[in-house]
């Protein structure tokens, strides 16, 4: 029998596979990973991963559901479990990436994870955190072309498990660079990002930094300093200690810990801002504001 123009047969659906990501301790399921893997590496790597075959019916930590659209869900169970729809799968692959994290910072009750921009300078990481657009990202990047190792970008990971130091420890998340780049970024940085530029479009560019300039998934270092970025149009830049007060509720703004209670986040970000010292940041250009946090903490 010969199918109508009117109606025509619908598209088969490809087997979705299962998928385990993570450390053996933290393993997290994935059902039908493959449909966004081609894009994952331009915003995630040095994740461990294995495909397991076809997927049977059952419960998964993150599920990737293709429409018939073209369109994607990515679903995310358990503690900040959410649906999230994606016109394509690269943008798709951005909010698996940002799925994975979240499942396994679930998975660690001494750990939370800040939206910050890290790098290592000296014997420890400087943490930058700060509301979207502050510079977080071009600051550390600034610092990264200085030399300092590259730590994560936009978010990462900080484990409270004791009375020591806090620790922080790298996502694998690959840095982004908004576009156009600031006037008074300077020729070296321009170089640096034209260097690693795997991906250029009209909003940003996606960096694939090496393993001498970037840490790599899990590497873990002391946090020696949290600085709270406030960038204005103009003036002078000012860096000084920042009361603790003031840096709690800039942390509690930024901080991602579904597996904690509201009751036991504030104390977490209390002891972080009580064992680490507290900065803020007042600039304007990013290159000025990465050479003072240089000159402040390197060895």
């Amino acid at each position: 029998m010969t199918e109508s123009k009117e109606n025509p047969p619908k598209p088969r659906q490809a087997v979705a596979t299962s998928w385990l990501f993570g450390p053996k301790e933290q393993l997290i399921s994935v059902r039908n990973a493959e449909a966004v893997l081609a894009h994952l590496p331009l915003f995630l790597g040095g994740w461990p991963m294995q495909g397991l075959g076809a997927a049977p019916e059952q419960a998964y930590d993150i599920d990737i559901i293709e429409n018939r659209d073209g369109s994607l869900v990515v679903r995310l169970a358990g503690p900040g479990g959410n649906d999230m729809e994606f016109d394509n799968a690269l943008d798709a692959a951005n909010g698996f990436a940002g799925s994975l994290i979240g499942a396994y910072i679930a998975r660690q009750p001494d750990t939370i994870c800040l939206h910050a921009s890290t790098a290592l300078v000296g014997g420890g990481l400087v943490v930058l955190v700060g509301d979207s657009f502050s510079g977080k990202s071009t600051t550390s990047l600034q610092l990264a072309s200085a030399g300092h190792r590259f730590f994560g970008d936009d978010r990462i990971a900080i484990r409270l498990d004791d009375g020591s130091s806090p620790v922080g420890q790298c996502l694998g998340l690959m840095p982004k660079m908004r576009l156009p780049l600031p006037p008074d970024c300077g020729i070296a940085f321009e170089g640096y990002i034209e260097a690693f530029s795997e991906l250029q479009d009209e909003e940003a560019a996606y960096l694939r930094l090496g393993d001498h300039e970037a840490a790599g998934f899990g590497d873990e270092a002391p946090i020696v300093a949290l600085i709270s970025l406030d960038r204005r149009e103009g003036g002078a830049s000012i860096f000084e200690e920042a009361p603790r007060p003031q840096l709690v509720k800039s942390l509690l703004a930024q901080v991602y810990a579904p597996h904690l209670g509201i009751s036991n986040l504030v104390p977490s970000m209390n002891k972080l801002a009580s064992l680490v010292p507290c900065f803020t940041l007042q600039f304007s250009n990013s290159r000025e504001a990465a050479q003072m946090i240089a000159a402040r903490f390197r060895e």
